[in-house]
């Protein structure tokens, strides 16, 4: 998002408003793209939307799931990155619940391919930039999108690595999307995006830039990822991310965890006293790295627990999570109790195994 007035995650956004509500991006919405954060698949953001923590308090409402889409769609990899990423970030979306597709914006394209194409230039990972440097369009992702535009809010994740690395056309994409602080930015209430992609004989690049918030997610839903019901769920999750959940367990970063479980708000909310419980089918705990607005400086909307070892194959995991979910708006400040429990079902092991995204040796592009 645009100016936000706190810092979030590598991947998360920061909220602009009146609110000082940072919004989860991997390079956080802002002026700069330090200051929106920016995680190993980077995204940044931030709003231009002013709201009030005055006012009375609205009547307390529980929270309840955007209801997820009673069919879910699936993309296969045709060979375009940039098509195909499209396609699979709204099948995502339309997946956990939203009815309106991210709309391609011609500006967000343009800042999204160009901050690509200098990430392959120069083969790095970053969301700024150096003037001087080939491909040089703007320092910050914020300066580079309002070049483009005008936007309410915005946000930026990016992946880049190996070139070997990105073996199809969906590989950049679900990088960011299994990384949790990234998936948060991807699934906020966004209206728009342009996507970037390009590479050199020995580096990968892709980039996502979003702008503009909607109201497709109101102040007492929350989205959940594995949705309720999903099926074929990854059983595992590569950590490479920046910022890193493991920041305070370093030894699970570059290993195989568990599948990250996570939980959100819109871009307006805040998630507060959030406890989780995963079991799978026989009733046992799962245990996993908890992280919450209140451990993590990085989250505000979101909770997220990533189990510390693979979940197993063929199996339906509950998950139940309590919590308050607390809305700033123009009518004041809404409390809404948030106690909900939900079920999604991993992958066959025989899909699980050929779907490693480091098969073959050459470490999977990191996400910031």
């Amino acid at each position: 998002m645009k100016q936000s007035s706190a810092a979030l995650p590598s991947i998360r956004l920061f909220a602009l408003t009146a609110l000082t509500v940072a919004v989860l991006a991997a390079c956080g919405g802002g002026d700069s793209s330090d200051s929106n954060s920016a995680k190993s698949s980077n995204s940044t953001g931030g709003s231009n939307d002013t709201g009030s923590k005055s006012g009375t308090p609205a009547a307390s409402q529980k929270a309840s799931f955007l209801p997820p889409a009673s069919t879910a769609q699936s993309v296969a990899a045709t060979g375009d990155p940039i098509a195909d990423s499209i396609a699979y970030l709204n099948a995502m979306r339309h997946n956990v619940g939203y009815t309106t597709a991210l709309s391609i914006d011609e500006g967000l394209m343009t800042s999204s391919q160009n901050h690509a194409v200098y990430l392959a230039d120069n083969s790095i990972l970053s969301h700024n930039e150096t003037a001087g440097q080939p491909g040089f369009t703007g320092a910050t992702p914020g300066v580079r999108i309002n070049a483009q535009g005008s936007y309410t809010a915005w946000g930026e994740v990016t992946s880049a690595g190996d070139a070997r690395a990105f073996t199809d056309s969906l590989v950049a994409v679900r990088l960011l999307f299994d990384a949790p602080y990234h998936r948060v930015i991807m699934l906020d209430n966004l209206a728009s995006m342009g996507v970037g992609s390009a590479s050199s004989s020995t580096w990968g690049a892709f980039n996502i830039d979003f702008g503009n918030m909607t109201s497709a997610l109101s102040g007492t839903q929350v989205i959940a990822y594995p949705y309720p019901n999903e099926t074929d769920v990854p059983t595992d999750w590569y950590v490479n991310e920046i910022p890193s959940p493991f920041a305070s367990a370093p030894q699970y970063n570059q290993t195989y965890t568990g599948y990250p479980i996570t939980i959100q708000g819109n871009m307006l909310s805040k998630l507060n006293s959030v406890s989780y419980t995963v079991t799978d089918s026989g009733g046992n705990a799962v245990p996993c790295q908890l992280q919450t607005p209140a451990n993590d400086t990085q989250l505000t909307n979101a909770a997220m627990c990533v189990p510390f070892k693979p979940l197993n194959s063929s199996v339906t995991y509950t998950v139940h999570v309590v919590g308050v979910l607390t809305t700033f708006g123009a009518n004041g400040t809404q409390n809404s109790p948030l106690d909900l429990s939900w079920s999604f079902t991993t992958k066959a092991a025989s899909t699980t195994k050929a779907q490693r995204v480091n098969s073959g040796g050459v470490r999977p592009p990191a996400v910031l």
